[in-house]
């Protein structure tokens, strides 16, 4: 369990922290956010290399006795690492909408800061 965890947990430390321990706080939660978008990142890095060979292993493979069990493998491996990607993501991103609510106020007032133009 992280740190920032263990001091949410208890509900009375997260009331009694003045400003600069929530500070702390958030900064933790911030660094812990952006390592596992890091670790996501490397890992679909890695699934686009392996479906990369994949593909290539697809195109030069030859018509042998062991061309449906080489086939089998190669689909199973990228489907199954596909959901382990897709299940990271679900995890990593679980709280990041595209287009939520602060997005639409950050679009607003940077349509707004342009003098009022509009697309007219």
């Amino acid at each position: 369990m992280s740190s920032w965890k263990k001091i949410v947990k208890n509900k009375e430390n997260l009331t009694s922290m003045n400003n600069k321990e929530k500070e702390e706080l958030l900064y933790l939660k911030a660094q812990q956010s952006v390592n596992q978008l890091r670790w996501f990142y490397v890992h679909f890095v890695g699934y686009l290399v392996v479906v990369g060979l994949v593909i290539w292993n697809l195109i030069i493979i030859e018509d042998t006795a062991y061309t449906d069990a080489i086939l089998a493998i190669n689909y199973s491996t990228i489907f199954i690492w596909g959901f382990f990607l897709v299940l990271h993501a679900i995890r990593v991103f679980k709280k990041r909408t595209f287009f939520n609510k602060e997005w639409e106020e950050k679009k607003i007032k940077e349509f707004m800061g342009n003098k009022h133009n509009t697309w007219e």
